[in-house]
């Protein structure tokens, strides 16, 4: 299927490594030019040479922490003429309320809620002036299926499920779509350490969970890139304000 991106334009935040530099490789292999956001200047670039090496496309890469207000906002003209938009930064720490710091909790606000927020609004301003755009937000099941023992990732991914909604419910008066997409377990490098040996939080609640996922696997991260090709692209017209869950039903399952 031609998904009729060729010569779109992309930004991915968190494009450096695991979900975000899958995605932005799929896009790369529909002919999108790339912008890539990330904190590590070193890993930002380690991915234009892997994507230029696979793909006949530009990427420009821009190294800011999104949670810091004056380094998001240098990522700001980067959206001027940006076709689709894909929020995937922001890595959430997991435990129980009394187990998160309160500086934890607000850098995870800082970066995915309100990062993920201005770079919409900022977004759509500018699809708006230009006629057309797709935003997709790179969310997270927690937000779906709130976790007593993960009150981080549920508080957070939860606001932004209700802000793709609403967002995505107005954006099509400007000719722009916005969607969300809720991974669940995703093989990266950030889940394979948090799946080694080890008695730490994360590291047993990752245990926990493999023993029941769907197929014995987490999803492949090319398997979440695939979804959000599509979303981005003209063959998902009429979807907006949706959230797409991709865990093989293990939400349903006890």
């Amino acid at each position: 299927m031609d998904l009729e991106l060729k010569g779109k334009t992309a930004l991915v935040t968190g494009g450096s490594k695991g979900i975000g530099l899958s995605i932005a490789e799929r896009l790369a292999a529909e002919g999108c030019e790339l912008r890539l956001v990330a904190r590590d200047g070193a890993t930002l670039q380690q991915a234009k040479a892997k994507l230029e090496s696979l793909h006949p496309v530009k990427v420009a890469v821009h190294a800011a922490n999104l949670g810091d207000r004056s380094e998001l906002e240098s990522a700001y003209s980067l959206l001027d003429g940006v076709d689709i938009l894909v929020n995937s930064a922001g890595a959430v720490p997991r435990g129980a309320l009394h187990e998160v710091s309160a500086e934890a909790l607000r850098v995870a606000f800082e970066v995915k809620v309100l990062g993920t927020m201005n770079l919409c609004r900022e977004g759509l301003s500018r699809m708006k002036a230009r006629g057309a755009g797709v935003i997709v937000n790179i969310i997270g099941i927690s937000g779906e299926r709130p976790n007593p023992k993960s009150i981080p990732t549920s508080a957070v991914n939860g606001a932004l499920i209700a802000f793709t909604q609403a967002a995505g419910a107005a954006s099509v008066d400007d000719n722009v779509r916005i969607v969300g997409v809720n991974p669940g377990l995703v093989a990266t490098e950030r889940t394979a350490a948090m799946s080694a040996p080890g008695d730490g939080i994360d590291q047993l609640a990752y245990r926990h969970l493999l023993a029941k996922l769907p197929w014995g696997r987490m999803a492949h991260a090319v398997e979440i890139a695939d979804l959000v090709a599509f979303l981005a692209s003209p063959r998902a017209s009429y979807i907006s304000g949706a959230i797409f869950t991709v865990d093989a039903g293990q939400r349903f399952r006890a």
